[in-house]
């Protein structure tokens, strides 16, 4: 019922008020539409050049069983991974058609060319995932180095764009409306658009204003790079798989079975692990012993990831703090705030995905164990919630050092935050637990669910924001201006936390 809602609310407010507004250039909708792919590349490529373990295109555990112990050829495994990605690229195809309708003159081109575009993308993006998965640790560390600069160098040239387009002291709202702007420039550079020559037919064909003999050869062209792409991934995994072997064969045959140092370190972790459960044992209550063994267990995978968590609450942490160069000193404060919750809500659940969303594949086990439903909760939400609480209150405490708002606002910002992390990640799990997905799934009810996951937290952070503003109204009312700042922290925070505890019970 939900996702048919927002399919029908979404195609409703794309014709009534996408279609009122004045249509975009076509040329700079083609820059974006080739750059903006590459630039989503790039991130990608990032991300999984540091993540330490790469998945086999992808695959579940059944489509590990079943495909990869069928008579089946790589290249046709690789092809049907590609399969998959269709209905999902469908989809995203039907939100952009209808969002960028009013700015071109042909909407079956413009369908045509962003389907290609995006099972080019889709396809690229496992080539890439492939190919760095083949990389030998000393090539993986030079591709670490190289992807970084590449990504470094895109964020500097977009805060330059920035810097360019807002003038000195304007309010934090006109750079965050202008980034899109900084971001559309990054994506129409001529280095990007270097990069972007296979996204390029595609783009052309979405945006043409007039069918012609070159819409023709662009149709084929962007139709063509598809297929192509596809053999590309063929080659590029049948090519991994034959590195990773050649590297394990090597290994085999020199005897060493572990990296430098691993088994050593490994024994001296087991060793520090076994003493301090022994001191723990004794100084927790019977009734928290569940708990805290589950967190401890969460804590192995925390203290193995530490760098990757470390580095996807740095860039947050910077962009929450931005608004404090700005020179504005009027309202600072409140959007540094209102970044705050954002990545509480939006970035922090897929950064910290160690709780029962990690846990599908043990989730029997865990079903099993003599443990109440409270303990375990608490067990797998402890250190993710302690970790954005503590992103939280790094964040405030720089910002209130330079903005120097109060106590009384510092007080309530920090408790209703750590609140809204406890609510965030319960609610969250919750949902997953009702409707478990595995990690990399795809399809309609993924891209649905994502859609309406997004919409849902904006409409609680909003009705969050109404309900604020009334009760500040509401304790000046009655209070008077002697109690009314005790009352709006006491009620705002105690507020806060009723909702949080709320979602820990469902």
């Amino acid at each position: 019922i939900v996702a048919t809602i927002f399919v029908f609310v979404y195609v409703l407010n794309g014709f009534l008020v996408l279609a009122s507004r004045s249509a975009a250039d076509a040329e700079s909708l083609r820059l974006w539409l080739s750059g903006g792919m590459v630039l989503y590349l790039i991130y990608h490529a990032v991300r999984c050049v540091w993540t330490e373990k790469q998945e086999d295109m992808e695959f579940t555990d059944a489509e590990n069983l079943w495909l990869g112990g069928a008579p089946l050829k790589r290249s046709t495994v690789a092809t049907y991974k590609v399969n998959t990605a269709v209905l999902s690229a469908m989809l995203k195809t039907f939100f952009l058609v209808i969002a960028l309708a009013p700015d071109v003159t042909h909407a079956g081109m413009l369908a045509v060319g962003v389907f290609a575009a995006i099972m080019l993308l889709e396809t690229a993006r496992m080539i890439g995932q492939r190919l760095i998965g083949g990389l030998s640790y000393p090539n993986l560390l030079n591709a670490r180095l190289a992807l970084s600069a590449i990504a470094v160098a895109a964020v500097v040239q977009c805060l330059g764009q920035l810097a360019s387009l807002t003038p000195p002291g304007s309010p934090p709202g006109a750079y965050i409306l202008n980034s899109f702007r900084a971001i559309g420039e990054v994506a129409s550079c001529d280095a990007v658009q270097w990069l972007a020559i296979p996204w390029r037919p595609a783009a052309y064909l979405a945006t043409t204003g007039a069918v012609s003999t070159h819409t023709a050869v662009q149709f084929l062209a962007a139709v063509a790079l598809v297929p192509a792409a596809i053999v590309t991934l063929v080659r590029v995994d049948a090519w991994a798989e034959d590195a990773k072997l050649r590297r394990e064969r090597k290994r085999l045959k020199s005897g060493d079975f572990h990296r430098t140092g691993e088994a050593s370190v490994a024994a001296l972790d087991r060793n520090v692990d076994g003493t301090l459960l022994r001191h723990l044992d004794a100084l927790i209550p019977d009734r928290l012993k569940d708990s805290v063994a589950l967190v401890w267990r969460q804590s192995l995978s925390i203290r193995r990831y530490s760098g990757t968590i470390l580095f996807s609450f740095l860039v947050p942490a910077g962009l929450c703090l931005s608004p404090l160069l700005t020179g504005n000193i009027g309202n600072q404060w409140a959007f540094v705030i209102a970044g705050i919750a954002l990545c509480t809500m939006l970035l922090a659940p897929p950064a910290l995905r160690l709780d029962f969303r990690r846990d599908l594949k043990r989730m029997l086990l865990l079903r099993s164990l003599p443990v109440r439903p409270l303990h375990a909760v608490l067990g797998q939400l402890t250190l993710p919630v302690l970790i954005t609480i503590a992103f939280q209150w790094t964040t405030l405490g720089i910002a209130a050092a330079v903005v120097s708002p109060g106590w009384p606002q510092v007080l309530v910002w920090g408790g209703m935050l750590a609140a809204l992390a406890v609510f965030t990640f319960a609610t969250e799990n919750a949902l997953f637990l009702a409707y478990p997905h595995h990690e990399n799934a795809q399809g309609f009810g993924m891209v649905v669910r994502a859609n309406v996951m997004f919409l849902g937290k904006a409409t609680l952070i909003a009705a969050a924001v109404g309900a604020l503003l009334l009760w500040v109204s509401i304790c000046q009312s009655i209070f008077g201006e002697r109690f009314s700042t005790i009352a709006y922290v006491a009620g705002s925070i105690t507020g806060t936390w009723m909702f949080a505890a709320l979602a820990l019970m469902v």
